[in-house]
C-alpha cells in the first residue's frame, strides 16, 4: 500500500469508533475516544515510534532526528469529535501526521529535528467546558490541575474520567517531560466552502479566528400562559430571543459569525411563561476589534432589553482566545513543500478554532488545509475526496522536510 493511502484505511477504522445514526460521538475520556487513542498508539508502535503521554492524555509518537539534542517539530491534530461529528475533523490531521512520517521513512529521508506526531485530547470541548483542552495544557495556557478539575454535565471531573479504565489514560506509557519545541504544523480539512468554490486543493492558513464564548442567563417571572396579559409579562424567552437576533444582525454587519447553539428554557411547560432561559453565545472573527464590538453589543442589548422587559441578564465568560496569525516563515516553507506535489496553493483564513491556536503561544505554528465537500463539518455527512486526503499527506510530508531544512537541515539517508 502506498504510504499516503493508509490515511483512507485508518480514517475508516476510526470512523467506526463512536458511530451512531447522526454521525460520530467521540467525546474526551469516553470508551470510544480512548479506543481511538489506543488505535493511534498501535499504529505508532507498528511504525517504530517512541510513545509518550502527558497527564491529560495527549499522545506523542516520535520519529528520531539525526541530532538528538534538536528540539522537536510537532505535527498532528485531535481525535475527539462533537456529538454529531464526521470522520475527518481532527482525525485526518492525526492520521495524516503518522502517514507523513511513514512517507519519510519509505523515502529514506532523514531530518535533523525529531518529528512528533501528536494526538491532542479534548479539542472540541464537547464533554468538558474548555475547547482545545489538551493543547491549552501543553502550552501552559491552562494549568494541569485546573483542567483535571473540570466537571462535565454529569458532575464527573476530568481527573476521575482519566483515571477510569474504560475512558482514561493509556496504561504503561512513559510521561512526556517538558522540552523545547521547534515548530508545530497541523493538517486539517477546511470545514468550510471557500477552497471548493475556488477549485483549489491545498490551502495555507493565514490566521485562526479569535473566539469568545459565554453562558448567558435571562431571569424573568413565570406565570400562567392563559391569564397573564402580554403587556405585563417578564418573559425570559422573549427577551433572550431579542438578544439572539440582535447578535445575528451585529455579526452580519461586521462580517463576523455569532452562534447560539444551546438554549434551555425553564420550567419548559407549554402552558407556563418561561421564567429562566440559559443560552450559549459563540463569537468568532479574525479581528479582535470586531469581537470587542460584538461584546459591546451583547452588553448594550442585555441592558436595554432587560430594562424594557423587566428581565435580568447575567453572563459567565467560558472561553476567550485571541485571533492567531500563523507564522509567516512556516507558511512559506509549507508553500514550497506543497509546490513539489504540482498543485497550487491558496491563502485561506480559518473560522474554526484549532489546537494550533494554543501551540502558537509557545512555538511557531502553521496549518495546511484540504477542501471539504460542500463545506460541511460537525455533521455526519462531512466528506473530503480521497484524492485530496492523499494529496494532503504528500504535501505535509514535503512541508516537514522544508520546515526542517529551514530550521537547520534535512538530508537523504
Amino acid at each position: 500500500m502506498h504510504d499516503s493511502s493508509r490515511v483512507l484505511e485508518r480514517l475508516h477504522e476510526l470512523a467506526q469508533l463512536g458511530r451512531y445514526e447522526a454521525g460520530i460521538d467521540r467525546a474526551l475520556a469516553t470508551p470510544a475516544e480512548r479506543a481511538a487513542r489506543d488505535r493511534f498508539a498501535a499504529w505508532a508502535r507498528a511504525g517504530g515510534r517512541t510513545l509518550t503521554q502527558d497527564r491529560v492524555g495527549n499522545l506523542f509518537a516520535r520519529r528520531a532526528g539525526s541530532d538528538p539534542g534538536a528540539p522537536a517539530i510537532l505535527v498532528g491534530s485531535h481525535l475527539d469529535t462533537v456529538k454529531t461529528g464526521g470522520a475527518y475533523d481532527g482525525a485526518y490531521g492525526v492520521v495524516g501526521a503518522l502517514c507523513a512520517l511513514e512517507t519519510l521513512d519509505a523515502r529514506k529521508i532523514a531530518t535533523l529535528h525529531p518529528l512528533d506526531a501528536v494526538a491532542w485530547v479534548g479539542e472540541e470541548g464537547s464533554r468538558f467546558p474548555l475547547g482545545c483542552l489538551g493543547s491549552a495544557v501543553f502550552a501552559g495556557l491552562t494549568g494541569v490541575d485546573e483542567a483535571l478539575a473540570l466537571v462535565d454535565d454529569a458532575g464527573i471531573a476530568l481527573g476521575d474520567a482519566l483515571a477510569d479504565a474504560e475512558g482514561g489514560l493509556l496504561r504503561g506509557l512513559p510521561q512526556r517531560e517538558p522540552e523545547p519545541l521547534a515548530a508545530y504544523v497541523e493538517l486539517h480539512v477546511e470545514q468550510g466552502p471557500i477552497m471548493e468554490r475556488a477549485g483549489m486543493r491545498l490551502g495555507i492558513v493565514t490566521a485562526i479566528a479569535g473566539q469568545r464564548r459565554f453562558r448567558v442567563v435571562a431571569s424573568g417571572t413565570s406565570g400562567h400562559a392563559g391569564t397573564v396579559p402580554m403587556s405585563i409579562r417578564a418573559d425570559a424567552l422573549a427577551a433572550a430571543a431579542e438578544i439572539v437576533l440582535a447578535l445575528e444582525k451585529a455579526a452580519l454587519e461586521r462580517e463576523a459569525v455569532v452562534t447560539v447553539g444551546r438554549l434551555v428554557v425553564e420550567p419548559g411547560a407549554t402552558n407556563v411563561i418561561p421564567a429562566r432561559v440559559t443560552f450559549s453565545v459563540d463569537m468568532r472573527s479574525p479581528d479582535d476589534a470586531v469581537l470587542d464590538a460584538l461584546e459591546r453589543v451583547l452588553d448594550e442589548e442585555t441592558r436595554e432589553v432587560g430594562a424594557r422587559r423587566d428581565v435580568r441578564f447575567s453572563r459567565v465568560p467560558l472561553e476567550r482566545r485571541a485571533a492567531t496569525p500563523m507564522n509567516r516563515d512556516l507558511r512559506e516553507a509549507i508553500r514550497r513543500g506543497a509546490a513539489s506535489t504540482g498543485e497550487r496553493t491558496m491563502d485561506v483564513p480559518s473560522g474554526a478554532g484549532h489546537d494550533a491556536m494554543c501551540v502558537a503561544a509557545v512555538a511557531p505554528a502553521a496549518m495546511l488545509f484540504v477542501p471539504s465537500i460542500g463545506g460541511a463539518s460537525h455533521v455526519g455527512e462531512e466528506r473530503t475526496a480521497d484524492d485530496d486526503l492523499e494529496l494532503g499527506v504528500e504535501a505535509l510530508a514535503a512541508a516537514l522536510v522544508e520546515i526542517d531544512r529551514m530550521l537547520g537541515g534535512a538530508e537523504r539517508g
